[in-house]
Protein backbone atom coordinates (compact mmCIF):
# COMPACT_ATOMS: atom_id res chain seq x y z
CA UNK A 1 0.00 0.00 0.00
CA UNK A 2 1.84 3.09 -0.84
CA UNK A 3 1.51 6.91 1.13
CA UNK A 4 -1.39 7.94 -1.01
CA UNK A 5 -3.57 4.96 -0.42
CA UNK A 6 -2.79 5.40 3.38
CA UNK A 7 -3.50 9.11 3.53
CA UNK A 8 -6.31 8.24 2.50
CA UNK A 9 -7.30 5.76 4.96
CA UNK A 10 -6.75 7.93 7.28
CA UNK A 11 -8.73 11.00 6.67
CA UNK A 12 -11.74 8.66 6.03
CA UNK A 13 -11.14 7.06 8.69
CA UNK A 14 -11.03 10.75 10.71
CA UNK A 15 -13.82 12.69 8.60
CA UNK A 16 -16.16 10.16 7.51
CA UNK A 17 -16.04 7.01 9.88
CA UNK A 18 -16.55 8.22 13.33
CA UNK A 19 -18.17 10.95 15.21
CA UNK A 20 -20.91 13.62 13.34
CA UNK A 21 -19.58 12.80 10.05
CA UNK A 22 -20.46 9.08 10.34
CA UNK A 23 -23.94 10.51 12.07
CA UNK A 24 -24.65 12.56 9.07
CA UNK A 25 -23.90 9.85 6.45
CA UNK A 26 -26.11 7.13 8.61
CA UNK A 27 -28.82 9.81 8.59
CA UNK A 28 -28.61 10.95 4.54
CA UNK A 29 -27.60 7.03 3.29
CA UNK A 30 -30.75 5.89 5.28
CA UNK A 31 -33.54 8.18 3.77
CA UNK A 32 -32.16 8.15 0.13
CA UNK A 33 -32.42 3.86 0.45
CA UNK A 34 -35.76 4.21 2.14
CA UNK A 35 -36.92 6.67 -0.71
CA UNK A 36 -37.97 8.82 2.34
CA UNK A 37 -38.16 12.05 -0.10
CA UNK A 38 -40.21 14.35 1.89
CA UNK A 39 -38.59 14.30 5.28
CA UNK A 40 -34.90 14.61 3.45
CA UNK A 41 -36.61 17.53 0.99
CA UNK A 42 -37.73 19.12 5.10
CA UNK A 43 -34.19 18.20 7.03
CA UNK A 44 -32.28 19.68 4.48
CA UNK A 45 -34.48 22.75 3.28
CA UNK A 46 -33.25 26.55 3.03
CA UNK A 47 -33.03 27.66 7.05
CA UNK A 48 -33.74 31.19 5.35
CA UNK A 49 -36.96 30.42 3.95
CA UNK A 50 -37.67 27.79 6.55
CA UNK A 51 -36.16 28.11 10.00
CA UNK A 52 -34.51 25.35 11.89
CA UNK A 53 -36.69 25.13 14.95
CA UNK A 54 -35.78 22.01 16.57
CA UNK A 55 -32.75 20.85 18.43
CA UNK A 56 -33.10 17.34 16.75
CA UNK A 57 -32.81 18.81 13.08
CA UNK A 58 -29.82 21.29 14.01
CA UNK A 59 -28.08 18.51 15.32
CA UNK A 60 -29.11 16.34 12.34
CA UNK A 61 -27.99 19.00 10.21
CA UNK A 62 -25.03 19.78 11.47
CA UNK A 63 -24.27 16.36 10.91
CA UNK A 64 -24.84 16.62 7.76
CA UNK A 65 -22.56 19.53 6.86
CA UNK A 66 -19.34 17.47 8.57
CA UNK A 67 -20.01 14.13 6.30
CA UNK A 68 -20.50 16.83 3.14
CA UNK A 69 -17.05 18.89 4.22
CA UNK A 70 -15.40 14.99 3.86
CA UNK A 71 -15.70 15.81 0.17
CA UNK A 72 -14.62 18.92 0.63
CA UNK A 73 -11.74 17.55 2.12
CA UNK A 74 -10.75 14.83 -0.54
CA UNK A 75 -11.08 17.35 -3.27
CA UNK A 76 -8.32 19.28 -1.33
CA UNK A 77 -6.55 16.26 -0.92
CA UNK A 78 -6.31 15.37 -4.62
CA UNK A 79 -5.07 19.18 -5.70
CA UNK A 80 -2.79 18.72 -3.38
CA UNK A 81 -1.50 15.30 -4.53
CA UNK A 82 -2.14 13.90 -1.45
CA UNK A 83 -4.93 10.79 -2.20
CA UNK A 84 -4.50 8.84 -4.81
CA UNK A 85 -6.47 10.31 -8.44
CA UNK A 86 -8.37 8.39 -9.35
CA UNK A 87 -10.04 7.70 -5.97
CA UNK A 88 -10.93 3.76 -5.09
CA UNK A 89 -14.38 2.90 -6.81
CA UNK A 90 -16.19 2.20 -3.55
CA UNK A 91 -15.60 6.04 -3.05
CA UNK A 92 -16.50 7.18 -6.03
CA UNK A 93 -19.43 4.90 -5.70
CA UNK A 94 -20.55 7.25 -2.52
CA UNK A 95 -19.78 10.34 -3.36
CA UNK A 96 -22.01 9.63 -6.91
CA UNK A 97 -24.91 8.55 -4.68
CA UNK A 98 -24.73 11.13 -2.03
CA UNK A 99 -24.12 14.17 -4.12
CA UNK A 100 -26.36 13.40 -6.83
CA UNK A 101 -29.38 13.13 -5.10
CA UNK A 102 -31.51 16.00 -5.78
CA UNK A 103 -32.21 17.67 -2.32
CA UNK A 104 -28.36 17.05 -0.82
CA UNK A 105 -27.24 18.35 -4.35
CA UNK A 106 -29.64 21.41 -3.67
CA UNK A 107 -28.31 21.78 -0.56
CA UNK A 108 -24.58 22.39 -1.12
CA UNK A 109 -25.03 23.83 -4.77
CA UNK A 110 -28.05 25.87 -4.30
CA UNK A 111 -29.00 26.95 -0.06
CA UNK A 112 -25.63 27.00 0.75
CA UNK A 113 -23.08 26.95 -2.77
CA UNK A 114 -19.65 24.71 -1.71
CA UNK A 115 -17.48 24.71 -5.45
CA UNK A 116 -15.40 21.85 -2.91
CA UNK A 117 -17.93 18.82 -3.78
CA UNK A 118 -19.77 20.55 -6.40
CA UNK A 119 -15.90 19.97 -8.07
CA UNK A 120 -15.35 16.86 -6.75
CA UNK A 121 -19.24 15.16 -7.77
CA UNK A 122 -17.92 17.16 -11.52
CA UNK A 123 -14.53 14.99 -11.62
CA UNK A 124 -16.33 11.71 -10.82
CA UNK A 125 -19.26 12.37 -13.33
CA UNK A 126 -17.01 13.07 -16.05
CA UNK A 127 -14.41 10.35 -15.34
CA UNK A 128 -12.97 8.45 -18.29
CA UNK A 129 -9.82 6.33 -18.17
CA UNK A 130 -7.27 7.36 -15.65
CA UNK A 131 -6.49 10.72 -13.64
CA UNK A 132 -9.53 13.23 -13.14
CA UNK A 133 -6.54 15.90 -14.08
CA UNK A 134 -3.23 15.95 -13.90
CA UNK A 135 -0.87 17.76 -11.34
CA UNK A 136 2.84 17.80 -11.39
CA UNK A 137 4.50 17.05 -7.85
CA UNK A 138 4.07 20.72 -5.69
CA UNK A 139 7.05 21.54 -3.24
CA UNK A 140 5.94 21.36 0.23
CA UNK A 141 2.15 20.16 -0.81
CA UNK A 142 2.29 17.32 1.52
CA UNK A 143 2.95 19.54 4.34
CA UNK A 144 0.67 22.31 3.62
CA UNK A 145 -1.73 19.58 3.40
CA UNK A 146 -1.06 18.45 6.82
CA UNK A 147 -1.45 21.57 8.14
CA UNK A 148 -4.49 22.52 6.81
CA UNK A 149 -6.00 19.72 8.34
CA UNK A 150 -4.73 20.20 11.78
CA UNK A 151 -5.92 23.77 11.89
CA UNK A 152 -9.32 21.96 10.36
CA UNK A 153 -9.15 19.46 13.25
CA UNK A 154 -8.81 22.18 15.68
CA UNK A 155 -11.92 24.52 14.49
CA UNK A 156 -14.15 21.86 14.06
CA UNK A 157 -14.04 20.52 17.39
CA UNK A 158 -14.39 23.80 19.51
CA UNK A 159 -18.06 24.36 20.76
CA UNK A 160 -17.17 27.99 21.82
CA UNK A 161 -16.17 28.35 17.89
CA UNK A 162 -19.08 26.59 17.03
CA UNK A 163 -21.47 28.89 18.87
CA UNK A 164 -20.30 32.01 17.53
CA UNK A 165 -20.58 30.52 13.91
CA UNK A 166 -23.94 29.66 14.44
CA UNK A 167 -24.59 33.33 15.48
CA UNK A 168 -22.69 34.25 12.58
CA UNK A 169 -25.48 31.87 10.41
CA UNK A 170 -28.43 33.43 11.74
CA UNK A 171 -28.57 30.64 14.42
CA UNK A 172 -30.90 31.14 17.75
CA UNK A 173 -29.67 29.61 21.01
CA UNK A 174 -31.50 30.34 24.13
CA UNK A 175 -33.44 33.20 22.98
CA UNK A 176 -30.22 34.58 22.13
CA UNK A 177 -28.94 35.86 18.26
CA UNK A 178 -25.97 37.28 16.45
CA UNK A 179 -27.62 41.13 17.19
CA UNK A 180 -27.26 39.95 21.16
CA UNK A 181 -23.43 38.48 20.41
CA UNK A 182 -22.46 42.43 18.53
CA UNK A 183 -24.14 44.24 21.82
CA UNK A 184 -21.76 42.44 23.86
CA UNK A 185 -18.84 42.98 21.71
CA UNK A 186 -19.26 46.49 21.04
CA UNK A 187 -19.19 46.84 25.34
CA UNK A 188 -16.32 47.28 27.01
CA UNK A 189 -17.34 46.61 30.22
CA UNK A 190 -20.20 43.24 29.33
CA UNK A 191 -16.93 42.26 27.62
CA UNK A 192 -15.08 42.05 30.92
CA UNK A 193 -17.38 40.64 32.71
CA UNK A 194 -18.36 37.92 30.54
CA UNK A 195 -14.38 36.97 29.83
CA UNK A 196 -14.41 36.43 33.69
CA UNK A 197 -17.83 34.38 33.84
CA UNK A 198 -18.74 30.83 33.09
CA UNK A 199 -19.01 30.23 29.45
CA UNK A 200 -21.68 27.84 29.87
CA UNK A 201 -24.16 30.79 29.04
CA UNK A 202 -24.09 30.81 24.90
CA UNK A 203 -23.14 34.64 24.39
CA UNK A 204 -20.20 33.67 27.01
CA UNK A 205 -19.28 30.69 24.74
CA UNK A 206 -19.59 32.63 21.10
CA UNK A 207 -17.40 35.58 22.37
CA UNK A 208 -14.62 32.90 23.41
CA UNK A 209 -15.48 31.60 20.03
CA UNK A 210 -15.00 34.82 18.47
CA UNK A 211 -11.66 34.77 20.36
CA UNK A 212 -10.40 31.73 19.29
CA UNK A 213 -11.72 32.10 15.27
CA UNK A 214 -9.69 35.37 15.11
CA UNK A 215 -6.57 33.44 16.18
CA UNK A 216 -7.09 30.75 13.70
CA UNK A 217 -7.92 32.89 10.89
CA UNK A 218 -4.78 34.71 11.42
CA UNK A 219 -3.01 30.95 11.60
CA UNK A 220 -5.03 30.23 8.16
CA UNK A 221 -3.76 33.67 6.35
CA UNK A 222 -0.33 32.10 7.33
CA UNK A 223 -1.39 29.35 5.86
CA UNK A 224 -2.14 30.43 2.26
CA UNK A 225 0.31 32.80 2.29
CA UNK A 226 2.84 30.07 2.62
CA UNK A 227 1.08 28.45 -0.44
CA UNK A 228 1.32 31.08 -2.62
CA UNK A 229 3.49 29.34 -5.11
CA UNK A 230 0.54 26.79 -5.86
CA UNK A 231 -2.44 29.09 -6.60
CA UNK A 232 -4.42 26.81 -6.83
CA UNK A 233 -4.07 24.30 -3.50
CA UNK A 234 -4.04 28.01 -1.95
CA UNK A 235 -7.29 28.69 -3.95
CA UNK A 236 -8.65 25.46 -3.15
CA UNK A 237 -7.79 25.90 1.17
CA UNK A 238 -9.34 29.15 1.12
CA UNK A 239 -12.76 28.04 -0.43
CA UNK A 240 -12.60 25.52 2.40
CA UNK A 241 -13.44 28.43 4.74
CA UNK A 242 -15.24 30.98 2.46
CA UNK A 243 -18.81 30.54 3.26
CA UNK A 244 -18.16 32.44 6.34
CA UNK A 245 -15.72 34.67 4.98
CA UNK A 246 -18.88 35.85 2.87
CA UNK A 247 -20.60 35.79 6.29
CA UNK A 248 -18.10 38.26 7.97
CA UNK A 249 -18.29 40.71 4.86
CA UNK A 250 -21.90 40.73 5.20
CA UNK A 251 -22.61 41.00 8.70
CA UNK A 252 -19.39 42.46 10.18
CA UNK A 253 -17.87 45.13 9.00
CA UNK A 254 -16.23 47.58 11.54
CA UNK A 255 -17.09 45.49 14.56
CA UNK A 256 -14.44 43.26 14.20
CA UNK A 257 -11.90 45.85 14.47
CA UNK A 258 -14.01 47.44 17.75
CA UNK A 259 -14.50 44.25 19.12
CA UNK A 260 -10.98 43.11 18.85
CA UNK A 261 -9.78 46.24 20.22
CA UNK A 262 -12.29 45.93 23.21
CA UNK A 263 -11.31 42.58 24.06
CA UNK A 264 -7.70 43.39 23.98
CA UNK A 265 -8.28 46.06 26.63
CA UNK A 266 -10.58 44.31 28.85
CA UNK A 267 -7.91 41.56 28.62
CA UNK A 268 -5.57 43.74 30.36
CA UNK A 269 -8.11 43.42 33.90
CA UNK A 270 -7.83 39.58 33.54
CA UNK A 271 -5.26 37.48 34.40
CA UNK A 272 -3.60 34.52 32.43
CA UNK A 273 -4.96 31.85 34.65
CA UNK A 274 -8.88 33.21 33.91
CA UNK A 275 -8.29 33.23 30.26
CA UNK A 276 -7.14 29.84 29.92
CA UNK A 277 -10.37 28.24 30.78
CA UNK A 278 -10.43 24.78 28.09
CA UNK A 279 -8.04 22.12 26.21
CA UNK A 280 -9.11 23.12 23.51
CA UNK A 281 -8.08 26.85 23.51
CA UNK A 282 -5.83 28.29 21.23
CA UNK A 283 -4.62 30.68 24.27
CA UNK A 284 -2.82 27.71 25.82
CA UNK A 285 0.06 29.53 27.03
CA UNK A 286 0.90 32.55 29.59
CA UNK A 287 2.94 33.95 27.03
CA UNK A 288 0.92 33.92 24.23
CA UNK A 289 -1.76 35.52 25.67
CA UNK A 290 0.74 38.44 26.99
CA UNK A 291 1.72 38.99 23.54
CA UNK A 292 -1.93 39.17 22.22
CA UNK A 293 -2.77 41.07 25.26
CA UNK A 294 0.11 44.18 24.67
CA UNK A 295 1.86 44.07 21.94
CA UNK A 296 -0.60 46.58 19.57
CA UNK A 297 1.46 45.44 16.51
CA UNK A 298 -0.81 42.19 17.11
CA UNK A 299 -4.16 43.83 16.57
CA UNK A 300 -3.14 45.86 13.48
CA UNK A 301 -1.36 42.36 12.70
CA UNK A 302 -5.09 39.99 12.57
CA UNK A 303 -6.68 43.11 10.77
CA UNK A 304 -4.59 43.00 8.06
CA UNK A 305 -5.08 38.59 8.34
CA UNK A 306 -8.58 39.75 7.94
CA UNK A 307 -8.28 41.93 5.14
CA UNK A 308 -6.20 39.77 3.40
CA UNK A 309 -8.87 36.49 3.69
CA UNK A 310 -11.69 38.81 2.81
CA UNK A 311 -10.38 39.01 -0.51
CA UNK A 312 -12.11 37.28 -3.41
CA UNK A 313 -9.36 37.14 -5.67
CA UNK A 314 -8.18 33.97 -3.39
CA UNK A 315 -10.96 31.99 -4.96
CA UNK A 316 -10.50 33.10 -8.52
CA UNK A 317 -8.12 29.96 -9.38
CA UNK A 318 -10.13 26.59 -8.36
CA UNK A 319 -13.22 28.80 -9.94
CA UNK A 320 -11.57 28.69 -13.05
CA UNK A 321 -10.28 25.26 -12.98
CA UNK A 322 -14.11 24.31 -11.68
CA UNK A 323 -15.47 25.85 -15.26
CA UNK A 324 -12.05 24.41 -17.34
CA UNK A 325 -12.90 20.57 -15.80
CA UNK A 326 -14.63 18.89 -18.50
Amino acid sequence: MDNKQINLEVITKQYRKKGAAAKGFRTVNSLIKDNKIVSLRILLRDHKENPIDSIREVNERDNIDFYIDYFSILEIGLIANYIPNPLPVKTEREIDFILKNEFVNKYFTEYYPLILPQLLLKQISSKRDGQYFYRSNIKNSTALFDRFLMLNQIVKNDDDIDQFLWFLDDGWTSGYSISDFWEVLSNRDIIKYKLGSSNKHPLNSALWGFIKYIQFLSDFANLLRDSKEDSLLQSAFWHHQSYWFDHMKEKIGDIIKIGISNIRQSMSYISSEEIIHDKKSFLTSSDDIEKWRTDTSQLEGVEADIKYLLDGKLGEPLKSFFYESK
